[in-house]
């Protein structure tokens, strides 16, 4: 039995024995690593799926509105992402008070925090807007901020990516740049630097490594490019552990 067997045996034991809390929270975090074979996802995320409906209808009934944005965007992390879902559809310039008052509170999810934000760039808002980024205050206008994947820079890691990794390992590179997506995402409103981009590139490869704890793996890595730094770009991701 490998590894995701293992989780998948150990996720179905508790839900047989009706603890989909605990499964829940088991397949939380085996979903949030960088890669998962594709046979074994599908396995733990049909799982996940069966928790989060078992758990949802112990929970009272709440069907969740516009009307309601302000307390979701203020409630648990599965209220956030409706909140974000329903912007999704949504026009923000109808709700713009409630989200700045979101993007000011520094116990905002880092993620909801990147998601409202590209939810904002996406709809061209033209309004300056001022929120709490890795707790600095930073004041931005959306419609003049790229898409997290249309920067310069960021098509200059994915290129130094490819370069190291298209031929060499094709599954690593695929890992790699799921990751820097991630990355990217907690980045904004900030777009990634050119003048960056190539630590960038090393961090997210050394992530990829750390994740798998791999780290003679690296240092072939490093050694098969001639690359003499290891490097020290302090990445999001390492910060917020996703």
């Amino acid at each position: 039995m490998d590894y995701y067997e293992e989780i998948a045996a150990q996720a179905k034991a508790l839900m047989d024995a009706g603890d989909f809390d605990a499964a829940f929270a088991l397949l939380d975090v085996e979903l949030k690593m960088p890669y998962i074979p594709k046979q074994q996802e599908e396995v733990l995320v049909a799982y996940y799926n069966r928790c989060r409906m078992e758990r949802n209808a112990q929970k009272p009934i709440r069907r969740a509105s516009l009307d309601q944005l302000e307390d979701l965007l203020n409630g648990s992390l599965d209220e956030q992402f409706q909140a974000v879902e329903l912007l999704r559809g949504a026009n923000v310039r109808m709700h713009m008070e409630v989200l700045r008052d979101a993007l000011c509170r520094e116990k905002l999810h880092y993620l909801v925090r990147a998601y409202l934000v590209e939810i904002l760039i996406s709809q061209q808002l033209h309004e300056e807007i001022t929120m709490v980024h890795e707790g600095l205050e930073v004041t931005f206008i959306p419609a003049f901020v790229e898409a997290p994947m249309e920067s310069d820079g960021a098509l200059m890691v994915i290129e130094q990516l490819k370069e190291w990794l298209e031929n060499e390992d094709p599954s690593f590179l695929a890992m790699c740049v799921e990751a820097f997506i991630k990355e990217a995402y907690l980045q904004l409103p900030f777009n990634i630097e050119e003048t960056e981009a190539f630590e960038i590139a090393l961090a997210i490869v050394a992530y990829v490594y750390r994740a798998y704890d791999d780290h003679a793996g690296f240092e072939a890595f490093c050694e098969t490019h001639r690359i003499l730094s290891k490097g020290s770009y302090a990445l999001l991701l390492d910060k917020h552990e996703i």
